[in-house]
């Protein structure tokens, strides 16, 4: 995936060129590039992660009849952690910081906060590579191979939510 802070500062022309010229405008405005960036990254990720969900939501419903019966509870559970996962995604805090808040947010935090979302698209492909071994396990019909693949589904899924939950860490310059 390109990098979106590029995009987002592409040239400004003439208006630009004028208010760049206002004292601590540029900063600010630098600011704000990074922060949109990173929203439109997690709406990013939130979409591939949504898209995961609905394989695995379908992966699941093929496991309605057969030896998929006894590991839908589990794949069940797995589901709910990533729908959970897209709702942190969609609602993180984006890297604001008021004027009299303890914590001031600067421009490494912002770049850090990016690329600690940028590297959690690497978590999407984990977790689609687990819905691919589920999904072969059902179509092979091999009922002792599919609770190794559910558990490594929901193992993925849980550590990419950890991983997710240390983000504020990378806020607080924590990590």
């Amino acid at each position: 995936m390109t990098d979106l802070r590029d995009t987002l500062t592409g040239p400004d022309g003439w208006f630009g060129a004028i208010v760049n010229k206002i004292p601590f405008y540029k900063g600010y405005k630098d600011k704000e590039l990074r922060r949109e960036a990173d929203s439109l990254l997690r709406d990013h990720l939130a979409l591939q992660l949504s898209q995961q969900l609905s394989r695995a939501e379908d992966v699941g419903s093929q496991m309605l009849t057969g030896p998929g019966m006894m590991q839908l509870d589990d794949i069940g559970q797995a589901n709910t952690r990533l729908q959970t996962l897209i709702d942190k995604v969609k609602t993180a805090a984006q890297g604001y910081a008021g004027l009299l808040d303890a914590v001031k947010i600067q421009e490494e935090e912002l770049d850090l906060l990016y690329e600690f979302d940028h590297n959690m698209l690497t978590k999407v492909d984990e977790i689609g590579e687990a819905i691919e071994a589920v999904q072969a396990a059902v179509n092979s019909g091999d009922g002792e191979a599919l609770p190794a693949t559910v558990r490594r589904y929901t193992a993925t899924v849980t550590e990419a939510s950890a991983l997710f939950d240390r983000r504020k860490e990378t806020i607080l310059g924590l990590s």
